[in-house]
């Protein structure tokens, strides 16, 4: 009540500010009004790194496709100003014959002033995955990517959890952000999810089959849900805090954002948002609330964090992607299973 009280003052001041000015006649009392209002603010983060490439040799992807990839995505975050943070798979480097050009894709990350993150080694599922184990594949996952880092002049500070699964218990859970205390780490969190994973299954077996119909309407849908998904969390934001927040946005290393990133952050431009950097969201003081989930699931931090305001942590109000999307994924992620 008290962050709502404060915003009906501010709101409040903005008005009386913009009357006052109206009345007396400054030629700009419109813009001195539009200066009040809060700017929307968000965080790109990208999981996979150095590439989500579904249906290839565990994950490994073609070295080729994954330089376009590595290419595209950090150029087009450094033309829009992005301070944006990849997460690596460290597993991904070890395809012999191709190591130290797996890495150079890291290094092309850093070169274009991006930051990179722990996403463990092979990206385990934590609710099925003993603590020590997990704590192994957080070690094992920060061999080469601390040493770029420390190359670059930083250090390796924030841990992406696969799947967003914080734990099955709350003291594995407890447990486990203890461990990543004490190696210098902080838990990267995620608010707005837009399942561009899915797209990018669709739109990756749309190509294999030369459908060209079919991998553009993948892309059209993809971007139209991203404002569907924005406009819900940004709704969460306010009826939890009474403001919209700084958001955290999830995205995959794949084939989907090296096309659509561009598309993607002019639309995130349209709705008003400045990108920062990861450590900028994470000093809006919501992050502060409690993450109290448990459970086998994976959701936005939003949704999480409804349970320390007494709330049911409901993620299936959550949107989502098109019907027809969820079903040609999960097709193709039968097809490659066997």
């Amino acid at each position: 009540m008290k962050e709502q009280t404060s915003r009906r003052v501010r709101t409040a001041g903005a008005a009386f500010v913009f009357v006052v000015a109206a009345a007396i006649g400054l030629p700009h009392a419109k813009h001195i009004a539009l200066a009040q209002a809060p700017q929307r603010t968000v965080a790109i983060t990208v999981d996979d790194l150095p590439g989500a490439i579904p249906g290839t040799d565990k994950g490994m992807g073609d070295l080729g496709e994954l330089q376009r990839i590595n290419r595209a995505i950090p150029s087009v975050l450094r033309a829009h100003h992005v301070p944006g943070i990849g997460f690596v798979n460290e597993f991904k480097l070890q395809v012999a014959g191709e190591r130290d050009a797996r890495v150079a894709l890291l290094q092309m990350w850093l070169d274009a002033g991006m930051a990179l993150g722990n996403h463990t080694y092979s990206h385990p599922y934590f609710y099925r995955t003993p603590l020590s184990q997990f704590e192994d594949e957080t070690i094992r996952g920060e061999v080469v990517t601390r040493s770029l880092l420390a190359s670059a002049g930083q250090k390796e500070t924030y841990f992406r959890h696969p799947f967003l699964n914080t734990g099955p218990t709350a003291e594995a859970k407890a447990a486990f952000e203890e461990f990543l205390k004490q190696r210098g780490y902080r838990v990267a969190p995620v608010t707005v999810d837009n399942s561009d994973w899915m797209f990018n299954d669709v739109l990756s077996a749309a190509r294999k089959k030369n459908d060209t119909e079919r991998a553009t309407l993948a892309e059209h849908d993809y971007l139209e849900y991203l404002d569907v998904v924005f406009a819900y969390f940004e709704g969460v934001s306010k009826s939890l805090f009474g403001r919209e927040i700084a958001q955290v946005l999830l995205i995959h290393d794949s084939v989907l954002n090296a096309e659509c990133l561009d598309a993607l952050l002019t639309k995130l431009e349209k709705r008003g948002y400045k990108f920062v950097s990861l450590d900028e969201a994470l000093a809006d003081p919501a992050y502060a609330t409690p993450d109290l989930y448990i459970g086998e699931e994976g959701f936005s931090w939003l949704t999480r964090w409804k349970l320390a305001f007494g709330q049911k942590a409901d993620y299936q109000n959550d949107p989502d992607p098109p019907k027809w999307i969820i079903k040609m994924s999960n097709e193709a992620r039968k097809a490659n299973a066997n």
